[in-house]
Formats: C-alpha cells, structure tokens, sequence
C-alpha cells in the first residue's frame, strides 16, 4: 500500500501540558482564552465552566473531551469542584489564518462558531483516554522527546476532531447525583484491583446498585462499559510498568490480571507493538 499526503494547514504555537488541578475551596478561577482551539482532555474529576459570549455555564466530569475554539481573546471562569481532583491534558493550537475569511487552516474551523468562542464535551473516546495515559512515560529524550510530544498533541487534536465530527445528536441520560458518587465508587474499586477485578454482581453490591444501574450508568457516566474501562485501565498500567523498566512482561501481565501469552496479544492489538519492545 503506498500513501501520500501533504498538510498545507500552518500551526504557528502547540503547546501540551497535562497534570492535576485541585482547589479545595472550590472558588472560581479566571481564565484568559487566546485566538486558538484548544482540547482539554478531563480524565478524572468534576469541573465548572464559563466562557463569555458561550451560553451558561457547564458541568464536566471525566472522562470528557472539551473542545474550546476562539476567534479572538476572550474571557471564561472554571471551578474544580472540591471533593476530587481533576486529571487532564490540554492540547491548544493556533492554526495560520488563511486567505480572507481566515480560519481555513483550522480542521475545527468548519465544524464550531467562527464569529464568537465556542465551547463542546462531549465523552472522550477510550482511544483517546488511552492515548493520554502513555504522555505519563516519555521513552525519549532531547530532540526525539519534542518530536514525540508533538506528535502525541497533534494525535490528540486528530481524535478530538474526529469525536465531534462523529457525535452523536442523541444526548445520553445522565445518572443522577447519587449514582454518580457510586458509579465512581465502583471505578475507584476496579483500578485498586486490576490484578483481580471483582466481577459485575460483586461490583454492583459493594456500591450499593444493581447490575443494570451500574453497568448502565457507568457506560452514561465515563462514556466506556465496566469491561472496556477495565482493559484500559490494566494495558495502560502495564505499559507505564514496561516503560518505566519496572518489570518484565511475564510479571507486568501478572500484576494487572493477564496471562503472559493473552497479554502480549491484546497489548499487541491495543497499542500496535509487542510488550518486549519496552524493555
């Protein structure tokens, strides 16, 4: 198969940046937005936000990917709210403008406003919360890491643009308040035991729903089904493990519920290279 492709699209700033937000008073913080779209990427954790010229203010919790375009500077407010704090990773990008209506070298340009700043979130998809996780370890170093970050920036405005590009018009009941603090009971539960996870019966008891609410409502919460999260959550610790050079395949598949020959397939699958080429 051959392929060729050129991008006459210009960025002339990508910045990446990921990390933890905490604000234990849960006070509003303001919050300057340049010309640019910006992606954050809320992994775990509640927030509120507001931009000026945008509608109300929303509600966000993880997993949820935010697309946040401005023409010009504008002005918005955000609240992390107090009882958990927010993991995420924040791509912004200004694109050239092109010719006289601008904008053009944007891939977002055609699908949000053009004349004021727009705000979206919607679920991250799971390949774009898996993607995320790997910026955690780095493999390189010197110029290598800045073509590797860059790469992974540009990876995740591809997914964002394509989960608005893809989104549902249908919009998802959401579970109640309640539901929410147990749905994420039940999520806690599973990354403490990826070794053995319990199964969806025991699951649902220890957080007080039954089987429907919680795999229902964890699918209308965090935007994946209990089983997918999981498989996430166990690749994604194996591959910070091999990474890191903490530990050998046979006992990374060990340590996150895998035997070795299983693992090696879907780590294979998921990320497109064998568990031995970490080490």
């Amino acid at each position: 198969m051959t392929l060729e492709h050129r991008w006459t699209g210009a960025i002339s700033q990508l910045d990446l940046a990921s990390g933890v937000l905490q604000q234990p008073d849960g006070d509003w913080v303001d919050e300057q937005l340049h010309h640019g779209t910006k992606v954050v990427v809320v992994l775990r954790g509640a927030m509120r936000a507001r931009i000026d010229g945008c509608g109300g203010e929303v509600s966000i919790a993880g997993p949820t990917v935010c697309l946040i375009r401005s023409p010009a500077d504008a002005s918005g407010r955000q609240m992390v709210m107090a009882d958990e704090p927010l993991h995420y990773v924040m791509v912004k990008a200004a694109f050239e403008p092109s010719g006289a209506g601008g904008g053009r070298n944007d891939p977002f340009a055609s699908q949000l406003a053009t004349d004021r700043p727009s705000l979206q979130h919607i679920a991250a998809p799971r390949a774009l919360q898996a993607l995320c996780t790997q910026l955690e370890v780095c493999p390189f170093v010197g110029a290598a890491r800045e073509l590797f970050l860059s790469a992974k920036a540009l990876e995740i405005l591809a997914l964002a643009c394509d989960a608005v590009e893809t989104r549902s018009s249908v919009e998802t009941l959401r579970p109640s308040l309640g539901d929410i603090e147990r749905l994420k009971k039940a999520r806690a539960i599973l990354l403490e035991r990826l070794g053995s996870p319990p199964n969806l019966p025991a699951l649902a008891a220890a957080v007080g729903l039954n089987t429907r609410k919680l795999t229902d409502g964890f699918q209308a919460a965090f935007g994946t089904t209990v089983n997918d999260f999981l498989q996430d959550a166990r690749l994604n610790e194996a591959y910070r493990l091999l990474s890191s050079g903490a530990t050998n395949v046979s006992e990374a598949a060990h340590r996150v519920g895998y035997t070795p020959a299983y693992f090696s397939a879907v780590f294979r699958k998921r990320f497109g290279i064998s568990p031995r080429d970490l080490l």
